[in-house]
């Protein structure tokens, strides 16, 4: 089937053009000016800007609770991601306990199958680093899951041996570490200082988690990685102090970092809500101050922040939250976002004056290279996948939980007033949102195996 996309501007991140697009068998077969009007589907994208479909490079979907629930999954998840623009996903599975890390993806797999609505790949979270696990990485890289994530804090922590041995195997096989960093010492510390004096409530969760315990962590953990030679992504990057000590690392091996739209519009002020509501933003790392926010856009305006990623977590604030409700260390940390994250880093670096190029290559171009999918996802170039977000830049409105897609009962983003909105989805060529609405079907979505950054980078 062929699809002509014709009058929009396209917006790659390297440049814009004013451009018809020919899409054939879900592939992008042909860009330039005055494309015939031989197809089976046209779209007018006049007034309309053209992105890549944006990808997500972490979420997590159908996580455990402490009382047998679980988060949001796929069946509702992705149709969010795909109305706000995102087309591929990659989920951060646990490895559960007692069970191995392809036992823990197979039951992820059965569920993406049958219910994504996007395409989607995986990374495995780690939380049993012995020789068993470790000898599953060759076979999980060579099926294209090319990424593992490990902990520096909370239950699912590793000791610094055990994250340099691991590092030293995904160095091997040219697989990425991804780190949450956070020095678990300094935390278990405060937390139980709150527990001496009774401090429970949801503002102590910030209080817990100082910058010195991201910025110490960020410092040991690229020692680990230096030492092991092994690429890394820092996950979810609060300040500028840990995006300098990043940048400045001089490590011959490549250290990615990744922040969320969370730490540029929202800060701290929102722990001093009154009674529970600040459970909501109970995240790691916290939200941090008005000041840190603003220093923090210097990371985006100087390229020190190499991708923006949700980190969605489809929790309940009427249910998931509550079980911290007499402590605020038993509360799930993460919150929604998948939805929002296109539009409101459109709005947000737009606002700011920053080019659309960057906004490209934060939220799709970027990921793509870090994580192995580069050229088939996150640009618009002959022989791509046909992902594509067709952008409606004078359309306003207002995010509310109401409206939204995505499970939660909530949304952080509450009441932000927003200019732009998608207007249209494609994914592979076929048009998956329509008017704000999901209009595919549940197992649209394919799972993308990925190349290493190793295979990838001899071929770009």
């Amino acid at each position: 089937m062929k699809t002509l996309i014709k009058n929009g501007t396209i917006i790659t991140a390297s440049e814009y053009c004013r451009a018809d697009l020919l899409i054939e068998d879900g592939k992008i077969v042909c860009i330039g000016t005055n494309i015939g009007d031989e197809a089976d589907v046209k779209i007018d994208a006049q007034d309309k800007l053209i992105f890549p479909g944006g990808i997500d490079a972490h979420v997590h979907m159908n996580v455990p609770c402490s009382d047998g629930s679980v988060s949001a999954g796929y069946d509702t998840e992705t149709m969010a991601a795909a109305i706000g623009g995102t087309t591929t996903i990659l989920d951060y599975v646990l490895q559960e306990y007692g069970k191995s890390m392809q036992e823990s993806i197979d039951g992820a797999s059965v569920l993406a199958e049958s219910q994504a609505a996007v395409d989607y790949g995986f990374h495995v979270i780690v939380t049993n680093p012995d020789a068993q696990t470790i000898g599953e990485i060759k076979g999980l890289i060579a099926s294209g899951i090319t990424s593992f994530k490990l902990f520096m804090a909370n239950d699912l922590a590793l000791d610094d041996q055990q994250l340099l041995i691991f590092m030293e195997e995904l160095a091997r096989l040219g697989g990425l570490a991804c780190v949450h960093a956070e020095n678990g010492a300094i935390i278990a510390h405060l937390q139980n200082g709150h527990r001496q004096k009774k401090q429970l409530e949801p503002y102590y969760h910030f209080q817990s988690r100082p910058l010195s315990s991201e910025n110490e962590a960020i410092n040991r953990v690229i020692a680990l990685a230096k030492t092991a030679d092994c690429p890394m992504l820092i996950a979810h990057v609060s300040n500028l102090e840990g995006v300098k000590i990043i940048t400045g690392a001089q490590a011959a091996t490549p250290i990615y970092t990744e922040s969320c739209p969370h730490y540029l519009v929202l800060d701290d002020e929102e722990y001093r809500q009154g009674e529970f509501a600040a459970a909501k933003y109970v995240i790691s790392p916290p939200l941090r101050s008005k000041e840190e926010k603003e220093k923090l856009w210097v990371g985006i305006k100087n390229k020190g922040i190499d991708i923006i990623s949700s980190d969605h977590n489809g929790f309940n604030y009427a249910t998931h939250k509550q079980l911290g409700k007499d402590d605020y260390t038993r509360i799930p940390n993460g919150g929604p976002g998948i939805e929002q994250r296109f539009t409101l880093m459109y709005h947000a670096l737009t606002e700011r004056g920053i080019d659309l190029s960057r906004f490209v290559d934060l939220i799709a171009t970027k990921p793509a290279k870090i994580f192995g999918l580069f050229p088939q996802k996150g640009t618009i170039a002959p022989g791509s996948d046909a992902d594509l977000v067709i952008f409606d830049p004078a359309l306003a409105w207002t995010i509310t939980a109401k409206e939204q897609q995505q499970a939660s009962d909530y949304t952080p983003y509450e009441g932000l007033r927003m200019k732009g909105r998608v207007a249209k989805v494609l994914l592979r060529g076929e048009v998956i949102v329509e008017e704000g609405k999901y209009v595919g079907k549940p197992g649209d979505g394919k799972f993308i195996a990925r190349q290493t950054l190793r295979s990838q980078n001899s071929k770009v």
